[in-house]
């Protein structure tokens, strides 16, 4: 008797009832995935916005190296010009005394 009333009720619209929910249970369940890839997308902007914020701080800080090795540099040549000069002073007086 039961299951006369269980195929009634299906015959009687029951079918579209059931379709009527599972309808509604994938939109329901494409909303939620369309929720999180709406998150993860947001996640995703951020970390490379601040994977380009740690590049930029990494090529200011590879820029301000290389100025410092190219002030070092010049000072080096500076300082190596002064010695090259103080030597040629140095062996000029020693010539001068010797003679």
């Amino acid at each position: 008797m039961k299951e006369h009333m269980f195929v009634s009720i299906l015959e009687k619209g029951g079918i579209g009832l059931l379709v009527f929910i599972v309808l509604i249970a994938i939109a329901f369940l494409h909303y939620l995935l369309f929720r999180e890839y709406v998150s993860q997308e947001k996640i995703q902007e951020k970390r490379i916005k601040d994977m380009e914020k740690l590049v930029k701080i990494e090529i200011n800080r590879s820029r301000s190296l290389n100025n410092q090795v190219d002030n070092l540099s010049q000072i080096k040549e500076k300082t190596q010009d002064q010695l090259d000069l103080i030597k040629l002073q140095v062996d000029a007086i020693d010539k001068g005394s010797k003679k």
